[in-house]
C-alpha cells in the first residue's frame, strides 16, 4: 500500500499548523500535542474567509500593506462583507 504522506506537500502543515500550536499552547499541552504535529501523527486544518465570499478567495477584499518604517501591516477591510471568519 503507497503511504500518501509521501506525495503531500509538508509545508503548510509546518509553517501554518506547528508554528501556530508553538505560539498559542501552553508547556503542558505543547508537551503532548507538539511531538505528534511534528511526526505527522496528528494534522490540523487551515481556513480562511470573509463573509461575503466563503471559498471564492479570488474575490476576498482584505489587503494588507506591509509598512517598512514601522516593520507592520497595515490591514484594511474595506466593506461589512470583507468581515474575517
Amino acid at each position: 500500500m503507497a503511504n500518501f504522506l509521501l506525495d503531500v506537500n509538508k509545508e503548510p502543515h509546518d509553517d501554518l499548523i506547528v508554528s501556530t500550536l508553538e505560539g498559542q499552547m501552553s508547556r503542558e499541552q505543547s508537551e503532548k500535542w507538539l511531538p505528534l504535529a511534528k511526526d505527522y501523527a496528528i494534522f490540523g486544518c487551515y481556513a480562511q474567509t470573509e463573509l461575503g465570499h466563503g471559498s471564492n478567495i479570488r474575490r476576498l477584499e482584505t489587503t494588507a500593506t506591509y509598512i517598512h518604517e514601522t516593520d507592520e501591516f497595515d490591514i484594511h477591510s474595506p466593506t461589512l462583507t470583507s468581515t474575517k471568519w
